[in-house]
């Protein structure tokens, strides 16, 4: 059997390529710690299909994620999440639940408010959510709409 020295060393390239990309994509998806992060909270009417793991995002720009979902003693759904520590949210912003696309992954968006001198700080909660629309509550509202 001819041993060929050229692919062996190709192969070793792209098997050095394949695993410096796994780790930039493991690093890029980090999960936040508790020593580098507060825990809030949001309920919501609905959850919306979000899921333990997803972003949670300031402006489009993920600052944390969510780390527990769970229904209260009022039946809401109780949306415990993970954000950066450094990162100061006015304690007026709102939460919602966002979609990316039509058929994308849920996130929650926070929209800050303009109170720059008080922020939430570790266990506490949204006062402002703005609740999840489905499209099929969207498309009801249009049907309502037009038959009136």
């Amino acid at each position: 059997m001819k041993s060929n020295y050229f692919e062996t060393i190709l192969g070793s390239i792209i098997l050095l390529f394949a695993l410096y990309g796994l780790m930039i994509f493991f690093q890029a998806n980090k999960s936040f710690d508790n020593d580098e992060s507060i825990k809030i909270t949001a309920r919501f009417l609905k959850s919306g299909g979000v899921f333990v793991g997803n972003d949670v995002k300031l402006r489009g720009i993920k600052i944390g994620t969510v780390s527990n979902i769970s229904l209260d003693e009022n039946y809401l759904a109780k949306v415990d999440m993970l954000v950066d520590k450094k990162i100061q949210i006015p304690k007026s912003s709102e939460a919602s639940i966002q979609s990316e696309g039509i058929l994308g992954n849920k996130y929650i968006s926070i929209v800050p408010s303009d109170d720059k001198e008080t922020f939430l700080s570790n266990e506490e909660e949204f006062i402002n959510i703005k609740d999840f629309d489905s499209i099929e509550d969207q498309v009801s509202k249009i049907i309502f709409l037009a038959t009136q």
